[in-house]
């Protein structure tokens, strides 16, 4: 049966579609088999829309930034969620929603909060991560803000394929480290 990678948070604004690229980009130029599957209306994803069912395949998964009622069914058959979210405080209860929704559909999930648009230098963005450590929320790890994604996003390409000693590259390719460890 094929894997299933969701990428949810019912915060809008959070990411969600930039990682979703960029986990597909990732995992295709790592030898996968990858589809890639859009929930949301709004688009803005740059791949083509394709459900791969054999057990070979890893399917990305990019959810709108309100929560329907089929998010529970994804939930129960996602092997990984990655939650995006930015470094506030005012996404902080959405977030924990998020986590509350996903785990009560599959208790047995593997998920961890990707910070988006995270700067070592603003005490805001540490404190953000301090917080989250304090309540035990997994953090599979920062992205940096950058324009590259844009850029990206533009040209169709990874900001690995950009650039693959950029910040922001290293970033996403140990959230696809981290994603593969938890495939296996």
């Amino acid at each position: 049966m094929a894997k299933f990678i969701l990428l949810a948070n019912e915060k809008g604004g959070t990411g969600k579609t930039t990682l979703a690229d960029e986990i597909a980009w990732g995992l295709e130029r790592r030898g996968h088999k990858t589809g890639f599957i859009s929930l949301d209306p709004q688009g803005g994803e740059r791949h083509e829309k394709n459900l791969l069912e054999d057990e070979e395949a890893v399917n990305v998964v990019d959810t709108p930034g309100f929560l329907t009622q089929n998010f529970g069914k994804w939930a129960e058959n996602a092997d990984i969620a990655i939650i995006p979210a930015d470094p506030s405080v005012r996404g902080l209860k959405s977030l924990k929603r998020t986590i509350r929704l996903l785990t009560d559909a599959n208790p047995d999930l593997l998920f961890g909060v990707v910070v988006n648009n995270f700067s070592a230098q603003r005490i805001v963005d540490r404190q953000f991560l301090e917080l989250l450590k304090a309540d035990e929320v997994p953090v599979l790890g920062t992205v940096p803000t950058s324009t590259s994604f844009e850029q990206g996003a533009a040209l169709d390409k990874s900001v690995v394929e950009l650039n693959k000693n950029s910040k922001a590259a290293t970033a996403i390719e140990q959230l696809l480290d981290q994603i593969e460890e938890g495939l296996s």
